[in-house]
């Protein structure tokens, strides 16, 4: 069996395994717009979040129309959506095999990581496309540079490419990074026209028939709007992307085979730290946010490391190989600081493979470097297993608690976010937006925000699960999904995984 055989067989595994999960994050969602969209009209909607007009809605429309086709099969949608962790699994493969001269190292550190096992086990979100497609496409174009006639395989890059960009708008900046890598190693013109006109044309198409629909640019529109939804500052994005770039492939292991990173990035770590300086952690957990972000600062300096690095010796395609591989990181990772409402740790996924291949070729230039990166991987697993096992039981929580309410108070309005609003919804409540005087709000303590202060408690709802470890914990300051939750990834907490309250408006 194949290098590549094996790595998609475990992904899919892995994926498989989360068929019975709740729905977590914003997977709820997507099978709304699923259920609502129409395939010639992907905006022609109104719901009570991002402005209500579908107009203003972040996402381009091929994971809408995706989920249109899958939207029938509610949950059991992730049967078909394993079609993308195999896509994923491959460009990884694929890319690793030809980036690394043991392969296997890069992979087990890519999937022991908490960011990809969550990846591949949220399968209806809208990331998991998006990095299949752009994984394989930045795969095939690594493939595309090894061969001398491959005018095919750069336009199967180009097309992936684009397919990426009108998933999920910020692969452009990986788009970006093939754009000046291509131009540096000069391209022939051949190669480029082969590579770029697709890539180029399918957004054109789809972003031309958009504009035709609405006169206006749909990526403008939604950059405009960006501010509807809450925005964290922009020094608690940093300090919350360096801390969520620690859940990326092996960490640990560029701190056992270039110590010299883990000096990088703890500067790097202490200096965010000290310039968002997040209130209400105490102690323990300051110092485990400073651990998180200086290993996150480690990877980030070993991506920069790259990029002034280029000549890598390893054959026929490497020209400036190292460049890509770091370029890739570094976008990513200003991508989200810069672009990005809020730091989640999904928004770093397309910089986990190119991750694996750096912390893999720095264990391959250092003695005893292999067993660095295995024990590294080994402990990245723990915590990844953790990891996925908190965020089940987060889902499971919540959906406990709103069970609760609907029950027990006959709660019919709610505000609260991810499977509390998926549960709420399914009994037939409604989000409160601005409710009239009088009426009962169930609201998560986790994810419902502040509430007015003249809104009077009247019931309070705990879950069974008391999980020791929370990736949503507004107390422990544990906000994996967004950094304006929490400034750590994942933290410790005490008392029950998930609580709501039933307020009344006054």
């Amino acid at each position: 069996m194949s290098f590549t055989v094996r790595v998609v067989i475990a992904a899919v595994a892995v994926a498989a395994m989360a068929l019975p999960k709740p729905p977590v994050v914003d997977e709820e969602s997507y099978l709304w717009l699923g259920r609502t969209v129409s395939w010639d009209q992907p905006y022609a909607w109104t719901r009570a979040w991002q402005g209500g007009d579908g107009l203003l809605y972040a996402h381009p429309p091929l994971h809408l129309w995706w989920m249109k086709l899958i939207s029938p099969l509610g949950l059991a949608g992730r049967v078909p959506a394993l079609g993308w962790v195999a896509l994923y699994a491959w460009g990884a493969a694929t890319w690793m095999a030809r980036a690394c001269k043991h392969p296997g190292y890069a992979a087990t550190a890519w999937l022991a990581s908490s960011t990809v096992l969550l990846g591949l086990q949220d399968s209806l979100m809208i990331d998991l496309p998006m990095v299949a497609l752009a994984t394989a496409g930045l795969a095939a174009y690594r493939e595309a540079l090894s061969r001398d006639d491959a005018g095919g395989t750069y336009a199967l890059a180009g097309l992936a490419l684009g397919a990426a960009i009108e998933t999920k708008y910020p692969a452009v900046l990986v788009a970006g990074m093939v754009a000046v890598h291509a131009f540096r190693v000069r391209l022939s013109a051949r190669h480029a026209a082969a590579l770029f006109l697709p890539l180029l044309a399918l957004p054109a198409v789809v972003e031309g028939a958009i504009y035709v629909q609405h006169d206006a640019f749909h990526a403008l529109v939604a950059w405009e709007s960006r501010d509807i939804i809450e925005r964290g500052p922009l020094d608690g994005r940093a300090l919350g992307t360096l801390a969520r770039l620690a859940l990326l492939p092996t960490c640990l292991g560029l701190v056992f085979a270039a110590p010299v990173h883990l000096a990088v990035g703890t500067a790097l770590g202490l200096a965010a730290l000290i310039w968002a300086r997040p209130a209400g952690l105490g102690a323990s957990g300051t110092l485990a946010l400073l651990v998180f972000a200086a290993l996150g600062g480690a990877a980030l300096s070993r991506a920069s490391h790259a990029c002034v690095s280029p000549i890598t010796g390893r054959g026929k395609g490497d020209r400036l190989d190292s460049f890509m591989l770091g370029g890739v990181v570094v976008a990513v990772v200003l991508g989200v600081v810069a672009v990005h409402n809020y730091a989640s740790a999904r928004y770093l996924l397309p910089a986990a493979v190119p991750v694996a291949i750096l912390a893999a070729r720095s264990a391959e230039e250092v003695s005893q470097g292999k067993r660095a990166l295995a024990l590294a991987s080994s402990l990245a697993g723990m915590l990844g297993l953790a990891t996925v096992a908190a965020d089940w039981a987060y889902a499971r929580a919540s959906a406990e608690v709103a069970t609760g309410m609907i029950e027990q108070h006959r709660a019919a309005s709610f505000r609260g976010e991810w499977t509390f609003r998926h549960t709420m919804e399914a009994a037939g409540a409604t989000r409160a937006d601005d409710p009239a005087p009088g009426t009962l709000v169930a609201v998560d303590e986790h994810s419902g925000g502040a509430v007015p202060p003249a809104w009077e408690p009247m019931a309070r709802v705990v879950s069974t699960s008391a999980f020791p470890l929370r990736v949503v914990d507004v107390r422990a300051g544990a906000g994996l999904y967004a950094e304006t939750l929490g400034p750590l990834p994942v933290a410790l907490g005490h008392g029950p995984t998930a609580a709501a309250t039933l307020y009344e408006v006054r």
